[in-house]
């Protein structure tokens, strides 16, 4: 089963697509990983979701500490700007901070207790800066991620 998983896998092609094509794709990713962060953000900033002292609990910060230092809308406001810039100017190394941070905070859900699928939900806001880099061409330089 594997192998034959594994043969089908290599088979598989994606098709060249058109400068219009690529730039239109490039776009919805673009805005895919900017709403996903600039959305989750505003709960923090806006709404002070309280559901966030379960997940800063997680990583054994207090609920004291966390209103003390204004955690909630702190976090939310990083997540709105990294989206905000990530939109204007999606840099390799950002879009790779991006992927990194949605993976961490949404893997907060199930170590929290909340079901799983929480987590599988939102592949999609996870997986939207690694596409972009797919996409634009994986870097092969330090220079290359951060322009």
């Amino acid at each position: 089963m594997l192998a034959r998983l594994r043969f089908t896998l290599t088979e598989v092609r994606v098709p060249d697509l058109s400068v219009l094509e690529r730039k239109g794709l490039e776009w919805v990713l673009r805005f895919a990983t900017a709403g996903a962060l600039v959305g989750h953000g505003a709960f923090g900033l806006f709404m002070h979701k309280t559901a966030w002292y379960h997940y800063f609990a997680a990583l054994g910060i207090a609920p004291m500490t966390v209103d003390r230092l204004e955690l909630i809308p702190l976090v939310g406001a990083f997540e709105i700007v990294l989206g905000l810039f990530l939109f204007v100017r999606p840099v390799p190394a950002g879009l790779l901070l991006a992927f990194a941070w949605k993976s961490g905070t949404e893997l907060l859900r199930p170590l929290t207790g909340e079901p799983g699928f929480e987590f599988v939900e939102r592949a999609s806001n996870i997986l939207a800066p690694l596409a972009l880099i797919y996409l634009r061409g994986v870097p092969r330089s330090l220079r290359g991620w951060l322009s």
